[in-house]
């Protein structure tokens, strides 16, 4: 039988007293007329509930049914936010303000939870202006899995506390309270370890249901556990990398490593080895998280074409595995990362002791490399165009561009660039550059012109010295992505080479290299200029031995007695 169906058997003695003591209760809320007050009064008295805390959302749904037959609907809502309000102000009387952190887990309870009768009161002071939603009504008391319960639970809170505007969080509450039932139906156990096929079935239903393209709920959610917790979660199949607070030189700020996923690896022995191995590269290593990200993918890879426990792979399954990749015929580079990727994780596992020794040999399987230079300048009649059209390019693009055509950095190197960058020194004008490949700074002589316009743009925009001179939205560096993707834009836009010219950054810095060698200065100065390691790197840019042998039989064929018709007449006699 109901609650509100059971009769209260208290003598009629006591009646009076507790309708007194009820009265006084609702009358110290003065937040809603008395017509309002007196019914729910009247509601509570008939169904023998004498105290405001034992309102609940089971009793709401009985006052819900009763007012449809006794009052006009257009009053319905109002008589309801009425309930709501005296629930609301019993429970602030009650307790005192706690913030929430956290450790958010500590409110929850395995019982059905009515959003504006939330245990903090002060995370829910903004429904008031919404209108009433399914998203309210949250069903802890269900059969699911306890964890994963208190992970949506700390996801509401957080969407609660976050979300100042209005739109975004009734959308987040939304889209969380259908991830909610899709995880109480497949019985999800943990939302940082969800199966891949669940995770697919999900998003096809978000496909179904025409939800905007981009971060999903589920990524939401994982992001905000991971980023929450009291300690790294080793265990989660997403690592969000600002949660490890990495050095600086170890990520790039202009196209940065966000996150490492796991789940794409089916087998879970072989999931959990991975996690190890990238644990080890993050704490115990300085390589860059570009890196460590390409190696993991290489090795996730290799993982699922395995299809079986790694530390079981024998020789014979390797040599397979390898002659299946030289059967794509991919670059010699390409095969021989693939490798030693490989390499690098039996290394690992036999320190660790999974296995006792590698089953293959990396060196038997590397192909030989030659240095290539790739002729990827760029046209001296396209460069031509760009700079007559560039003013119709926004500023930002325009600085960003003479940066690429005029000097030859990277477009790393362009997107970090800060307000203290620029300096004269003696009647040279020079840029000091972080190069974040290399992971250290080089200073190169600028033309003067260039110097002169970033001081213009540095005070008419404020830029202080260790602000990113090109902003994103939220202060820090501008994405490569971003400029790639504009430039193309604009040069479609402005009809470079009639619309079809595809921009890339990278061969304005060969056609620097190139023109600096062609014009006499060594390949060391070159390699200086570029900050490059190693010449080998210097001579893929430049394409050093065609030009050098046109231009010194030009020189020589062109001094008298050295024409063809010379040598010839000269061998006749």
């Amino acid at each position: 039988m109901p609650a509100y169906l059971l009769q209260d058997n208290i003598p009629q003695e006591d009646t009076e007293e507790k309708k007194k003591r009820l009265r006084a209760e609702i009358e110290g809320y003065t937040g809603a007329g008395a017509v309002y007050r007196r019914k729910i009064q009247n509601f509570m008295e008939e169904h023998g509930i004498w105290r405001l805390g034992e309102l609940d959302y089971t009793w709401r749904l009985a006052f819900a049914e009763e007012i449809q037959s006794s009052t006009l609907p257009k009053y319905h809502p109002w008589y309801l936010k009425c309930f709501d309000h005296l629930k609301q102000y019993d429970m602030r009387k009650s307790t005192q303000p706690r913030i929430i952190r956290k450790e958010s887990n500590h409110l929850y309870e395995d019982i059905l939870l009515f959003l504006p009768y939330h245990p903090a009161q002060e995370l829910v002071e903004r429904l008031d202006a919404c209108p009433e939603k399914p998203e309210w009504v949250w069903d802890f008391s269900v059969k699911a899995p306890g964890k994963m319960k208190r992970q949506v639970f700390a996801v509401l809170n957080h969407f609660l506390k976050e979300d100042r505007d209005g739109k975004i969080l009734r959308e987040h509450l939304k889209r969380l309270w259908r991830f909610y039932q899709f995880c109480v139906e497949v019985q999800v156990e943990d939302m940082e370890q969800i199966p891949l096929w669940q995770v697919m079935e999900y998003r096809k239903q978000e496909l179904i249901r025409g939800e905007p393209k981009g971060k999903g709920i589920l990524d939401t959610c994982r992001k905000i556990l991971f980023l929450q917790a009291d300690k790294i979660n080793w265990e989660a199949d997403v690592w969000y990398l600002e949660r490890l607070f990495l050095q600086p030189e170890r990520m790039d700020p202009s196209s940065p490593v966000v996150s490492l996923s796991f789940t794409e690896v089916d087998h879970d022995g072989n999931r959990k080895i991975l996690k190890q191995y990238m644990k080890y590269g993050i704490g115990l290593t300085e390589l860059t998280m570009r890196y460590l990200q390409g190696e993991m993918i290489e090795i996730r890879n290799f993982l699922n074409e395995i299809g079986k426990d790694i530390c079981a792979v024998t020789r014979l399954e390797l040599e397979q595995y390898f002659q299946k990749l030289q059967a794509r015929q991919i670059k010699a580079e390409t095969f021989n990362r693939k490798v030693m990727a490989v390499q690098h994780l039996y290394h690992f596992l036999q320190a660790r002791g999974y296995v006792e020794k590698p089953p293959f040999y990396a060196e038997y399987y590397l192909k030989k490399t030659l240095s290539q230079h790739h002729d990827r300048c760029v046209e001296e009649g396209v460069a031509e165009e760009i700079l007559q059209k560039l003013h119709q390019f926004p500023e930002n693009l325009r600085l960003m561009y003479l940066h690429l055509w005029g000097i030859g950095l990277r477009l790393s190197e362009v997107c970090t660039l800060k307000g203290n960058a620029y300096y004269i020194q003696g009647r040279d004008t020079w840029i000091q550059v972080y190069q974040t490949k290399m992971k250290n700074y080089k200073r190169i002589p600028i033309p003067e012109a260039l110097y002169q316009l970033m001081q213009v743009y540095i005070r008419r925009h404020q830029i202080t010295a260790d602000s990113y001179l090109f902003q994103n939205g939220k202060g820090g560096p501008y994405r490569s992505a971003t400029f790639r993707k504009q430039m193309i834009q604009y040069c479609q836009k402005v009809q470079i080479q009639g619309g079809e010219y595809l921009f890339r950054s990278h061969d304005y810095r060969h056609g620097v290299a190139t023109y600096f060698y062609n014009n006499g200065v060594s390949l060391q100065g070159v390699r200086d200029y570029l900050g490059h390691t190693y010449e080998e790197m210097t001579q893929q840019y430049v394409d050093y031995m065609p030009n050098r042998i046109d231009r010194t039989s030009k020189e020589f064929f062109e001094k008298p007695g050295n024409s063809l018709i010379a040598r010839l007449k000269g061998g006749e006699a």
